[in-house]
């Protein structure tokens, strides 16, 4: 063998096992619930909730008086008062003439100091209806931010459930491959003690080289798709990639499959694609109802105070009370169009909500359909996994007993490690199946 590939090997294994040594075994739940609190794409969804949430106390505050004070100062650096001289109007004829006027009247008396200043409340009357129904699309809003939550915690769990199982499907093909690998450096060994006593051919010798080249590639292969797993699963985790993982085996109990009528009926109310679509309807119906109040004239109270030192011949101070009236007599076509757009909303949500429940319940047989047959899998596995398992005891006592070879333990060590990589897989689309189907029922495990 190559002296540096040999270095290179014995540095992984040495490296895995200080990893194993070193980093406290977690579980799957564990790995589960802290992916599902410190994942960022979650938090960024978690975040979108509280935004929904502030949109409903602004379409609230909506329901209440507007109340706006404005207020300037202007300093008039040139004073010129506005003055009529005497008689410039002109002169009532007569015995003794009139000037007009008879002596000068200022119109306007100019000041260096302006001040100006208001308050209006307007409080909406007939847009009230409307705005509730906006208060209501926001809080269909922040129902449909919290089913994408739920949605994609789901989801995270799933892919840490994926990751998981695929790192120790990973670490057990490894095992498999690196007692392989011994087993053929043994059989290399006897070969090439043949050939020096002339009993064997050197062809044997170079098919054996070349299986050990080939499996020190396998080796390196498994090795990278290990440090993957371990990239992507720490990604869920939201923490550095290179942070070592040291997962805890699976225990074999597995929970029970229910019949598929459970799933059927908690399909149509649980999934969250079904409720989903149906906030979504809801929402479609909510903007018809608004668009609909675009028709109604827009009513609401106006009043407010008002002081000014400009004009000295009107009051300082001065308030107004009363109703403001708008309506939009022609708008070629623009509200029957949003009208119409809404409408059109409306019933392709409603067409949508019939779909995703033909398609959920379609979805809920095919997972179930596969859940079914991965169990039917999971005996058969764990008989193969125990069998070698029992196989391997008696080898080895018979090799402490020296009746059987160190590569005949080798043998049944490859095949056992190769049998529990069958049982994970095993387990692991039994598992996935669940998990589509809770994704799809609301069903919890």
């Amino acid at each position: 063998m190559n002296t540096l590939l040999k270095l290179t090997i014995v540095g992984i294994l040495l490296s895995g096992a200080t990893v194993a040594q070193t980093t406290q075994p977690v579980q799957l739940k564990q790995v589960q619930d802290q992916a599902v609190q410190q994942n960022r794409r979650l938090k960024i969804a978690r975040y979108k909730v509280d935004e929904s949430d502030y949109k409903i106390s602004e379409a609230r505050s909506r329901l209440y008086p507007l109340i706006v004070a404005n207020g300037s100062y202007t300093y008039n650096g040139v004073t010129r008062d506005l003055t009529l001289p005497r008689g410039s109007i002109g002169v009532l004829p007569g015995a003794t003439p009139i000037p007009l006027p008879q002596q000068d009247l200022t119109l306007f008396k100019a000041k260096h100091n302006l001040f100006f200043g208001n308050v209006l409340a307007y409080q909406p009357i007939s847009q009230l209806g409307k705005i509730k129904d906006g208060i209501k699309v926001a809080e269909t809003d922040v129902a449909l931010a919290k089913t994408q939550v739920s949605q994609a915690e789901l989801a995270v769990r799933q892919g840490v459930e994926k990751l998981y199982y695929g790192l120790l499907i990973a670490q057990r093909q490894q095992q498999q491959v690196q007692t392989t690998l011994e087993l053929t450096q043994a059989k290399l060994y006897d070969v090439e003690s043949a050939l020096l006593a002339g009993k064997t051919d050197p062809v044997n010798k170079v098919g054996l080289q070349a299986d050990l080249a080939n499996q020190q590639q396998q080796l390196l292969q498994l090795t990278n798709q290990v440090e993957d797993y371990t990239a992507d699963l720490n990604e869920l985790l939201g923490q550095p990639a290179e942070t070592p993982l040291s997962l805890s085996p699976v225990t074999d109990s597995l929970p029970a499959l229910p019949p598929l009528a459970t799933f059927l009926e908690g399909a149509k109310n649980g999934s969250l694609e079904v409720r989903q679509a149906d906030q979504t309807s809801q929402k479609a119906a909510l903007g018809v109802q608004a668009a609909r109040k675009d028709y109604i004239p827009t009513i609401g109270a106006l009043g407010g105070y008002l002081f000014q030192n400009v004009i000295s011949d009107l009051p300082q101070s001065n308030y107004f009370v009363g109703l403001q009236l708008s309506y939009n007599i022609v708008d070629f076509g623009r509200r029957r169009s949003t009208l119409n757009q809404r409408l059109s909303q409306e019933k392709q949500a409603s067409e949508n909500v019939q779909y995703t429940r033909e398609h959920i319940a379609g979805e809920v047989q095919k997972s179930y359909r596969k859940a079914r047959q991965a169990q039917s899998l999971l005996p058969i596995a764990a008989q193969a996994a125990q069998y070698r398992r029992d196989e391997l005891k008696l080898k080895t006592d018979r090799l402490a007993a020296g009746l059987v070879l160190k590569r005949d333990v080798l043998e049944t060590q490859a095949a056992l490690a190769k049998a529990e990589a069958d049982l994970f897989s095993a387990q692991l689309a039994y598992r996935l199946a669940l998990s589509d189907l809770e994704a799809l029922t609301g069903i919890s495990r």
